[in-house]
């Protein structure tokens, strides 16, 4: 069994409305109120008003944002071994 190697994850956020996060993996969805990124530490959704993707970098897998950022929540990243009747069983 092998041990995934994550990528290093930071959030800079600069007066409510500038934000750089680093560690993404993969940028689910966005729109204007809300911004679904995928990082190896779980799923963070970012939600605000006005919200803009700026520079993206897959070499450093970097973004940066602007806009007026009022939330930030991470989801858990749910086991994949885990089927729909396991889940209901709980």
């Amino acid at each position: 069994m092998s041990d995934k190697i994550l990528l290093p994850h930071k959030i800079t956020l600069e007066n409510r409305k500038d934000m750089t996060v680093s560690g993404v993996v993969q940028v689910v969805s966005y729109d204007e109120y809300r911004i679904v990124l995928r990082t190896d530490y779980g799923t963070l959704v970012i939600a605000g008003r006005d919200l803009v993707t700026g520079e993206i970098s897959s070499a450093t897998n970097t973004l940066k944002l602007t806009g007026k950022i009022e939330t930030l929540q991470y989801k858990a990243a749910r086991d994949k071994s885990e089927n729909l009747l396991s889940r209901l069983m709980k």
